[in-house]
This record gives C-alpha cells, structure tokens and sequence, in this order.
C-alpha cells in the first residue's frame, strides 16, 4: 500500500475504506433468499428511514442500517429511484402488510442497475418506472419519450406572421414609438 503523505481528509478517503478495495473486487450482489427483494427508494423519510416500493407491489418502511451511514454512506447515497435490496422482517406478523418494516441491505449504482435488469428476468422492472422518473436521475430526455408534437396549421401561422407585421409597420409612423428619452420608465416594463 502507498504511503500516504496527509493533507485534508486523506486518511478519510484511504483506500482500506473503499469498499471495492476491502472486498477483493466487485462482485454483484443478487437476492438470494426469499425474504429478500428487490426494491426502489420512493420517498425519503429521515431519521434512518425511507419508503421503498418491493416487487411484490407493496410499500415497506426501509430501516437504513450504520453499514449504510458515516463512512460507508459515500458509496451508497440513497435517493428517490434509486434500486436497492431489502430484506423483510418474515418474524414479524404483518410482513407482507403495507408499511411494514424491512431492512437495508444493498444498494446499487446505475452500471450495476442495467446488469441486474438483465441477469433478473423474475422481476417485473416496469412498476419501477414511475418512481425511477421522479428521482433525480431521470434526464429530461426520459421525459420526453412519452410526448408527442403536432404541428399547428400553417395557413394560421403565416396570418399570424401578416398581423404583426402590419402592427410593426403601424407603430413605425407613430411618433411616440420612435421618440427615445433615454430614460427608462420601471412602469412601462
């Protein structure tokens, strides 16, 4: 490992805490258990907390644990539409009820997103879609596969282009439109 020589908040950012580094590598984490699901962040609550949206098609109250918070949060900043794993809390009576309680236990960056879009065909990604729309990540590009453009009628738009130029035409013979001051009145603005 190379020394590190200091200056401001280099040891912070050391590679021994990067967590590629620790790991040996990058390996993409799937669910493996059935408590586990796949699942995308739809509101930010606080405190540890936000509201996840599962494949199964319920919204859970997801616990955000310290692995995800302090040092470990640089890698895994969670936001609206970002795609993580949860895991259910099956002891718990009301598992399957709407916001009921799972906890955090991966979450994934966008390159990691395509790759399990492909790997996972169980899942139905669409339902996704919405949430995913609403984050920050979407470009306005997404937004705009969904909206169509007509073109107006063009014998209106050249009878629109004659009014103003007669306007012009008629405001370039009155006296007071070619009248400069130089004063500039914030009323008429």
């Amino acid at each position: 490992m190379v020394k590190n020589f200091g200056g401001k908040n280099s040891k912070k950012l050391g590679r021994k805490y990067v967590s590629s580094y620790t790991k040996g590598g990058n390996k993409l984490r799937l669910a493996d258990d059935e408590d586990e699901l796949y699942a995308c962040v739809s509101k930010m609550l606080g405190n540890g907390m936000c509201h996840v949206l599962c494949c199964d098609n319920v919204q859970r109250i997801c616990i955000i644990r310290n692995k995800f918070r302090g040092r470990g949060k640089r890698d895994n900043t969670l936001s609206i539409g970002t795609y993580v794993i949860v895991g259910k809390r099956s002891w718990e009576t009301n598992s399957n009820a709407e916001n009921s309680k799972c906890d955090l236990i991966e979450v994934y960056n966008e390159n990691e997103v395509k790759k399990i879009k492909n790997e996972v065909n169980e899942v139905n990604w669409n339902m996704f879609k919405q949430i995913e729309n609403m984050g920050l990540g979407s470009s306005a590009e997404d937004n705009l596969d969904d909206v169509d453009f007509e073109f107006g009628n063009e014998e209106y738009n050249e009878e629109l282009a004659n009014e103003i130029e007669k306007e012009l035409e008629i405001n370039a013979h009155d006296e007071t439109f070619l009248q400069d001051d130089g004063d500039i009145d914030i009323d008429d603005i």
